[in-house]
């Protein structure tokens, strides 16, 4: 992936994923790795946008689609290309990310707060060429719920 030049103080950079028709932007500092989608098994029972456990580097991993879980009313967005797996902050623990595309990593300096239907995944939001990215918080994903 490519990696933008210069990096200043008051910026952050992250990662720019597309999953469905959704942009988002997830810290890198957050990011274990981005691999091509493993076989992922369902668990019978589990939430719609839970897609099941995938062994990414040896690991067991929790596969999550992107899409259901920001846009929960339209579904799984069917397009599971990549898997990026997320560690949780200051732990071990790991969940899988399943989106279609990955861009490169991009630098944010400013952005906007999130708005009041936004899911607790989202923590604010930018526009990246004219298109608006979700800013996602990758704590949120260790939380029962997402929700703040």
């Amino acid at each position: 992936m490519p990696i933008d030049g210069e990096h200043h103080e008051n910026e952050s950079r992250y990662l720019l994923v597309r999953s469905g028709g959704l942009r988002c932007a997830i810290p890198v500092a957050a990011t274990k790795v981005v691999r091509k989608a493993p076989v992922v098994f369902p668990l019978p029972g589990s939430a719609s946008r839970l897609l099941g456990l995938a062994r990414v580097a040896g690991e067991p991993v929790a596969v999550v689609d992107l899409h259901a879980l920001l846009d929960p009313a339209s579904g799984r967005s069917g397009e599971h290309n990549l898997t990026v797996v997320l560690r949780r902050p200051g732990g071990s623990s790991t969940v899988g990310l399943a989106v279609g595309e990955a861009f490169g990593v991009i630098t944010i300096a400013d952005r906007e707060d999130r708005r009041e239907n936004d899911p607790g995944w989202i923590a604010g939001r930018t526009s990246v060429e004219g298109r608006s990215v979700a800013i996602l918080d990758p704590e949120r994903f260790f939380v029962e719920g997402g929700s703040r």
